[in-house]
């Protein structure tokens, strides 16, 4: 249970002398609950020397909130700038469904540590105001979507992560993002790919590569799929010197113009170098 009171000042009358004016306060209230469980879990036996055994885990999870509407004197005074001015009335119920795998793994000889490998969650929330209100049932929408997350990291070397959102109601895909992540040794390259329905989509990838205790380059870019080119990309050089008292970062930039110049049409782009040296103790310039 949360309580949660604002205080609103009329500000200052500059016609008397900048008297204060009188203020109010606005007060509401949340209530939650959630439930969790019952967990089922299993193991199985993998008869590997290095990876003897793995745990496979579901937790399902329900919860409620609510929050009250204001008062309508309250609400017809305030004026709304941000988050903090606006409270909703809700009555709300999300439900979910986690299942992880989680590896025993071999450090040492009769040593061995237990890692979390995948992470896989399905969760969605129904509006309970929009399903007892007095609209016709084909109006009504009080599901969300449903939403899937994955987080896996079977090797500390390779990443594979992705999160979507399907509606229910109009029965379509609305997100699907992906990102990959390959570290060998010193270099590590990942790839980042964002689309949402009716909007543009886009891929980030890059790397980036320790050479050795005083050089690092990193290079990213950024393609526009729906458009078929590169808005940005970026190369930077790194160097840090091993007495880690003076160091520079040279970078490469070359982009879509933010400045439109007149004359010379859309899509204008632009190339600029930065140079920063770094002099522990002093400062950046």
């Amino acid at each position: 249970m949360g309580l949660r009171e604002t205080v609103y000042s009329k500000g200052l009358d500059a016609t008397d002398n900048n008297k204060r004016l009188d203020f109010f306060t606005r007060e509401s209230f949340n209530v939650g609950a959630s439930l969790d469980g019952p967990r089922f879990e299993k193991i199985f036996d993998l008869k590997n020397k290095y990876i003897p055994k793995a745990k496979h885990l579901i937790e399902p999870r329900i919860s409620y909130s609510y929050t009250p509407d204001i008062d309508e004197k309250d609400r017809a005074k305030i004026k709304v700038f941000d988050g903090v001015d606006t409270i909703n009335r809700q009555s709300s119920i999300t439900y979910s469904l986690t299942q992880r795998i989680l590896q025993k793994e071999r450090e040492s000889p009769g040593k061995f540590n237990t890692r979390e490998v995948l992470r896989f969650d399905i969760s969605q929330s129904m509006d309970l105001i929009e399903a007892t209100g007095s609209e016709e049932s084909e109006n009504k929408k009080p599901f969300s979507a449903v939403r899937f997350d994955l987080d896996s990291r079977f090797h500390d070397n390779l990443k594979f992560n992705f999160d979507s959102t399907f509606d229910v109601h109009d029965s379509a895909l609305k997100t699907f993002n992906l990102e990959l992540g390959l570290n060998v040794d010193d270099l590590y390259v990942f790839f980042d790919r964002r689309w949402a329905k009716d909007q543009e989509t886009f891929i980030i990838s890059g790397l980036n590569w320790t050479i050795n205790d005083a050089w690092n380059i990193k290079a990213t870019t950024r393609y526009n799929e729906t458009e078929d080119k590169f808005p940005e990309n970026h190369l930077s050089l790194l160097y840090d010197n091993p007495c880690k008292c003076w160091g520079f970062n040279l970078d490469l930039i070359e982009r879509e113009s933010l400045v439109q110049i007149a004359g010379q049409g859309p899509n204008q782009r632009e190339t600029k170098f930065l140079l920063g040296i770094t002099l522990r103790g002093i400062g950046t310039f």
